[in-house]
């Protein structure tokens, strides 16, 4: 009888009075208790899901990094090519 009225929408302060019945106050905290599991268990897979990205994300920037890192080295790599024919030319005139 008391899980399907809305005392849920009563202050706090109003259920805590002598003339609220035990009843009352457990269908309340029970009530309360099952929004918070539900909150609980959306967090969670929330949760579940931010973490699955933040690995695909990791790797994505791992394989750029690698990328980067061999961009870096065929850079170096021309450069001291470049450096050695502008060094020949140097020579040869």
């Amino acid at each position: 009888m008391f899980a399907d009225l809305q005392f849920w929408r009563l202050q706090l302060k109003e259920l805590l009075t002598p003339w609220a019945p035990p009843q009352l106050l457990a269908c309340h905290v029970a009530t309360r208790c099952k929004e918070l599991d539900l909150q609980q268990i959306a967090l969670l897979e929330d949760n579940r899901r931010n973490l699955a990205e933040i690995n695909r994300l990791r790797q994505a920037v791992s394989l750029l990094h690698n990328k980067l890192e061999v961009s870096d080295t065929r850079s170096v790599q021309n450069m001291q090519k470049q450096a050695e024919v502008l060094e020949k030319l140097r020579s040869l005139r």
